[in-house]
């Protein structure tokens, strides 16, 4: 999957927050740009501007340290977030 939308033009520019500079996962080292909009495109939730600025809330809020366990971390975020459809 590529990264849709606004963001195919930036290279991790648009989310700058907390875990920016983290990996989602012990293995993998997604930016947080494609795992949100993965996480979107997953959950069947539109990949837009809207959903994506719901996901950088949520992320914000997660009390996790690094490394971050993708799989965590999409368990809180579907305990948290309800994007526009």
């Amino acid at each position: 999957m590529s990264i849709k939308g606004d963001w195919s033009d930036h290279d991790n520019k648009r989310y700058i927050g907390k875990l920016d500079r983290q990996s989602v996962s012990r293995t993998e080292g997604y930016e947080v740009e494609y795992f949100i909009d993965h996480y979107l495109e997953t959950h069947g939730f539109a990949i837009n501007n809207a959903n994506r600025d719901v996901a950088t809330k949520v992320l914000e809020d997660y009390p996790g340290r690094a490394p971050i366990q993708r799989g965590d971390l999409t368990k809180f975020m579907e305990k948290h977030i309800v994007p526009k459809k």
